[in-house]
């Protein structure tokens, strides 16, 4: 038995390890007009797993550059579209940049110490002081989001001072109203009676 990390790699992922393994397949097959018909049915196959699209024409077409891709161009069958540049679709696929930057404090997320920055910079101390409590509620939900798991409420009075950079005006024991919106489910009561059940005879 072999482990995949022991296989080669899957050009395209989302076909699987059986299609690949059918594809290089095809390779082998001497006679032509048997790995024509072999390719068809793979093709049938491939659209099988998007029934929706099976039957549009530009996604047929799609099938056949996915089939070509999978054999390294190397397959020769007689195929109604031509061969794809595969140089030039290696060229084409370049990896997602993230522009978001990297997340220090992941359980509480960019907006959050964004929130913070912008509460940071408020003149006016009563908008200020009238914010926090809202600022403090938004971070415990991203809090219980995150691990599940409960929080003192003074970890998050904390945090808004390490993050803000300055002391808050308020009591650290203030609760910070949260209400859980998957509680915990009870298990069904049966009310116990004493009534036998006597089966047929």
């Amino acid at each position: 038995m072999k482990y995949n990390t022991e296989l080669p790699k899957l050009i395209i992922p989302e076909y699987g390890r059986h299609i690949h393994t059918m594809a290089q397949s095809l390779l082998e097959i001497n006679d032509k007009e048997k790995r024509n018909k072999q390719a068809k049915i793979l093709i049938n196959i491939m659209g099988n797993l998007n029934n929706h699209l099976r039957d549009v024409e530009e996604y047929k077409y799609k099938l056949w550059e996915h089939l070509f891709i999978m054999t390294d161009n190397k397959i020769d069958i007689d195929s109604p579209f031509p061969k794809p540049d595969l140089e030039a679709i290696k060229d084409s696929i370049k990896p997602l940049k993230n522009n978001q930057g990297k997340v220090k404090y992941k359980h509480y997320g960019k907006l959050i110490m964004h929130l913070i920055a912008e509460w940071k910079d408020l003149s006016d101390n009563k908008i200020k002081k009238a914010v926090l409590p809202n600022l403090a509620l938004q971070m415990k939900r991203s809090y219980l989001n995150f691990n599940q798991t409960n929080v003192q409420d003074s970890h998050i009075w904390n945090d808004i001072e390490t993050f803000s950079g300055e002391s808050i005006d308020i009591n650290k024991d203030t609760i910070i109203p949260v209400y859980q919106t998957n509680p915990i489910r009870k298990k069904p009561f049966y009310k116990k009676t004493n009534r036998k059940h006597y089966s047929k005879k």
